[in-house]
């Protein structure tokens, strides 16, 4: 089927790549004569109708070689399909090294919520994988303009070309490699939705140059980042941060930093096995110390563990860094102080939409 009377477009972005992608494939819409609706996927209101003639295209960035977990659950609550055609678009880390483009890896991403969509009765016309520069500022540098131009220039017509393709009414299913890749990787996929991001979330922290003006928090898609403090106001992130990079890439004064040196002190802290030393120490039934000794249940007590003492720790450091002599020091041992922060060329921060924050009718 071709020839859509509507297309909806839901998006997630950070620093624009995704949301660059969603206007390529918005004009093509839009060219083909539909109907189109962009919204970013912490601002949008699905409509309960689907049906034929209806096309939904979901695009998201690649977090852990698969989907983050703010795509996953937009996907889980989307209404039935209905019979409505559906596409899935992931973005994933591109990079040019030494003039060569080099292909990030999406994974399992883009064929979960194609899943997820199929599951839900929408018929999926196709998958694509996107490179566009990657935006990990946490670990490298941003890329200089001329290689972001590039990649972001190679990507244009790959994306356009899938977008006419899927309104023209062909199927159009690539990222096969990257899907067989991304099966030897689930485990680091799993790892990273039920640990790694939020250990992610807790590197982050705002060095002495902070002038507490909040404009991270006001961006913030997950609305999950608030400002701490009355009179000397820094930023914290909750658990809850998908670690998407708006705040660091944008940040006025370059005060967001991802601390190494923090980050060695808390995977140490929040990895200590303290459930199987407690075991071997509380004085407890011989019954119960062996059924507690069965390892799903300390590996499930380990994970509490992990969120807890990852919560305490946070806070603690949280605290010392209004000690101006402590916040130096984690700022000069880790290298991002001085990484070329990046976002996507064309985006200014006023076109990424910042999360909707719960009203009170809502808790």
């Amino acid at each position: 089927m071709g020839g859509y009377a509507r297309a909806s477009l839901y998006y997630m972005s950070g620093t624009g790549n995704t949301f660059r992608v969603a206007n390529w494939m918005a004009d093509e819409a839009g060219r083909a004569g539909a109907t189109v609706t962009t919204e970013s996927l912490e601002q949008a209101h699905p409509p309960a109708d689907g049906g034929e003639g209806k096309l939904v295209m979901l695009l998201s960035p690649t977090h852990g070689f698969t989907a983050p977990w703010h795509a996953i659950r937009f996907a889980l609550r989307l209404p039935r399909g209905r019979d409505a055609h559906a596409a899935v678009v992931m973005t994933r880390a591109g990079s040019k090294i030494a003039g060569r483009r080099l292909p990030g890896l999406e994974g399992t991403g883009g064929y979960l919520l194609a899943g997820i969509l199929a599951a839900k009765g929408y018929r999926v016309r196709g998958v694509l994988p996107v490179d566009m520069p990657s935006n990990w500022i946490s670990f490298h540098p941003g890329f200089k303009p001329a290689s972001v131009d590039d990649i972001v220039a190679h990507a244009a017509p790959r994306a356009r070309a899938f977008a006419r393709d899927v309104l023209g009414g062909r199927k159009r299913f690539g990222g096969f490699i990257g899907l067989l890749l991304g099966l030897v990787l689930l485990p680091v996929s799993v790892g990273y939705l039920l640990a790694g991001r939020f250990l992610l979330a807790k590197f982050f922290f705002a060095n002495n140059r902070c002038n507490g003006c909040g404009q991270c928090a006001q961006c913030c898609p997950t609305a999950t980042l608030r400002m701490i403090g009355r009179k000397n106001p820094r930023p914290y992130w909750s658990l809850s941060c998908e670690g998407c990079m708006r705040c660091m890439a944008f940040c006025p004064t370059r005060a967001i930093e991802a601390g190494w040196s923090w980050a060695v002190l808390l995977v140490y802290a929040t990895h200590v096995p303290a459930v199987m030393f407690l075991l071997n120490r509380l004085p407890l039934p011989a019954a119960w110390a062996e059924a507690l000794s069965a390892w799903w249940i300390v590996a499930l007590l380990q994970y509490v563990y992990l969120l807890v003492s990852m919560v305490i720790c946070y806070g603690f450091f949280h605290l010392m860094l209004r000690i101006p002599a402590v916040n130096w020091l984690f700022t000069v041992t880790t290298p991002t102080h001085v990484y070329r922060r990046y976002h996507e060329p064309g985006t200014k921060l006023a076109d990424l939409p910042p999360g909707r924050r719960k009203t009170a009718s809502e808790d």
